[in-house]
């Protein structure tokens, strides 16, 4: 599969199953432990998700200046535990960034190990991908340290030999 324009691709190995890093992903009381961004003074700062086609989720952080900033999507596609696929966009009208995609897979490895993939599609100019590339970076990193019991970093999101 080849990349497409505005499209930013990250994953990373994390010493779990593909089981525990779904609910990761879509329990909201195990997503306060590392849906923030790195750093001191982010925190988690709510979470609510209707885990099922066409429902819709919000989840939130709070900077270290104290602004809150929300994620809003609907989920596209559910197959437990391997993929995951929502819209996303910021609730702030001032951050939106239109009718974004994004993708997770989770891509067992011998049943110790996963790999996740984050695909984010749909951008509407590069201006904004590399923010968000960093974000899930960071967002990866924390679910590591949070779930993985051997963390190791995954493919670039260029490297489409896992596709």
């Amino acid at each position: 599969m080849t990349a497409t324009p505005n499209s930013l691709r990250v994953s990373r190995i994390i010493g779990t199953d593909a089981a525990t890093l779904f609910r990761a992903w879509t329990d909201a009381e195990t997503l306060m432990h590392w849906w923030r961004q790195e750093g001191d003074g982010w925190r988690f700062a709510g979470a609510s998700i209707d885990l099922r086609v066409g429902g819709a989720y919000r989840l939130s952080m709070t900077g270290p200046d104290g602004k809150t900033q929300t994620a809003i999507g609907v989920y596209q596609e559910i197959v437990r535990p391997i993929r995951l696929v929502f819209t996303w966009d910021w609730e702030d009208p001032s951050v939106r960034v239109g009718d974004t995609l994004v993708t997770v897979e989770f891509k067992e490895r011998g049943g110790e190990e996963t790999e996740v993939v984050v695909t984010h599609d749909r951008f509407p100019d590069a201006s904004r991908m590399g923010r968000h590339e960093q974000g899930w970076t960071e967002l990866l990193t924390l679910l590591s340290r949070t779930v993985g019991v051997r963390p190791q970093i995954g493919a670039r999101d260029d490297d489409h030999r896992h596709r």
